[in-house]
C-alpha cells in the first residue's frame, strides 16, 4: 500500500521531535496530539478519516517506524530515506 500525505506527517512528526529532543522518544500521545494538530484545517479531522492508529500499525508493520521496547517511537533508516526522498520529490515539483 502506497503512502500518503497523512503517512508522511506522522513520519515528519516523529523525526521533528527527535531532532528537538536528541536521545528521546516520542510517546503516542505526543505523537497522537502533534499529529491532530497539524491536521487540523484537513477535511479528515472533521471524519476521522486519517485512522492514525492504523496508520502507525501499518508504517511499523512495512518497516518505516518502531516502537523501542515500549519507551517511544522512532523512525528506522527505511522510514528516514523514504521521508527524506518525498522532501526531494516535493522540492523538484515546486
Amino acid at each position: 500500500m502506497p503512502l500518503d500525505k497523512y503517512d508522511y506527517v506522522i513520519m515528519d512528526i516523529i523525526q521533528a521531535f527527535k531532532r528537538h529532543n536528541k536521545n528521546q522518544l516520542i510517546k503516542l500521545s505526543q505523537l497522537e496530539a502533534g499529529f491532530w494538530s497539524r491536521i487540523e484545517h484537513d477535511d479528515a479531522q472533521s471524519t476521522r478519516s486519517a485512522q492514525l492508529g492504523e496508520r502507525i500499525a501499518t508504517l511499523y508493520l512495512e518497516g518505516y517506524v518502531m516502537n523501542k521496547g515500549g519507551q517511544g517511537y522512532n523512525l528506522t533508516r527505511k522510514g528516514k530515506e523514504e521521508l527524506a526522498y518525498q522532501e526531494v520529490k516535493i522540492d523538484v515539483q515546486a
